[in-house]
């Protein structure tokens, strides 16, 4: 898992001082009227876990939280950290516009100890997230939305200083769940050209029936949903528990691509998306191999 330092942090919003592998937030911006802080960094994940050591001077109306999804070109992103809501541990969201909004928060704000150094991580799996502190999950919450961006950065709220030591990433590959009926000729298809194309080009792809242990089927396939970064639907077969996994990724803006053999005709409700059309043979697969990789490529860089 290749792990990812701080090399330089960018202040947006407050006063900060950075040095080495700390930085400190020092104060609110009073020309800017901004009561909180946030810096951005070099880090760009969309996948993974991030970390850091975080000391709050006071803890009343106070925060420290790592920011990720950082959008530079519409300045929303997500935090998730100590501090917030009258909370001791808050996963959130901010609009351009909108401003912030509470996804999950726990805990009481008093049990969090002023000036004491606190290690949290901030796990990303699709649209899942979860906040450890200590080693300890406190928070998990499902994002409204899939990442837009993926720069990460640190939040700071309050008018007291707040400490940061040792800003990283550990990367981890993007998932791609793929939803389609059971059974040849499909699973050819799977093995030969999906699963092989998607992780020739940076995702670790996998169906339902590749989880194991116990547990409820529709669990881990709305998990599988929700902590993937892509969709792969093989919608040639009228298959209705497909359509409803397809449902359930477009209801979570997931990117989604279609597959379906040519000649077959699609049902209303999706003839409108773009879809892969594909010849279930030697040169078909080849095609698809092509168009496949065409779209994966799209989506690892953004441009989907």
């Amino acid at each position: 898992m290749p792990i990812i330092e701080v090399r330089s942090l960018a202040p947006i919003a407050g006063r900060w001082q950075f040095e080495a592998e700390h930085a400190r937030y020092v104060s609110p911006d009073e020309v800017a009227r901004v009561s909180y802080g946030l810096a951005v960094s070099n880090i760009r994940v969309r996948t993974g876990t991030l970390k850091a050591a975080v000391s709050l001077g006071r803890t009343t109306e106070a925060a420290g939280r790592i920011a990720f999804g950082y959008s530079a070109a519409t300045g929303a992103y997500f935090t998730a950290g100590l501090g917030g809501y009258k909370y001791a541990y808050v996963l959130d969201e901010f609009r351009p516009g909108v401003g912030w909004s509470a996804i999950r928060t726990a805990g009481s704000l008093e049990n969090v100890v002023p000036n004491q150094e606190y290690e949290i991580a901030v796990s990303l799996r699709g649209q899942r997230v979860s906040l450890s502190v200590d080693g300890v999950r406190v928070v998990t919450g499902t994002l409204p939305n899939p990442l837009l961006d993926d720069q990460v950065g640190i939040f700071a709220w309050g008018d007291a200083e707040i400490r940061f030591r040792q800003l990283h990433a550990e990367v981890q590959r993007q998932r791609a769940f793929v939803v389609m009926q059971f059974g040849d000729p499909y699973n050819s298809v799977y093995t030969d050209v999906i699963k092989r194309v998607a992780e020739d080009n940076g995702f670790d792809a996998y169906r339902v029936d590749e989880v194991y242990g116990p547990g409820i089927i529709l669990r881990d396939i709305i998990r599988g949903l929700a902590e993937s970064d892509v969709i792969i639907a093989e919608i040639t077969p009228p298959n209705p528990n497909v359509f409803y996994e397809l449902g359930y990724a477009h209801a979570l803006e997931k990117p989604t691509i279609l597959l379906a053999e040519r000649g077959r005709q699609l049902p209303f409700d999706i003839s409108g998306y773009r879809c892969i059309l594909y010849d279930n043979s030697i040169k078909g697969k080849g095609e698809l191999e092509t168009l496949l990789t065409n779209h994966l490529r799209a989506i690892l860089h953004g441009e989907d």
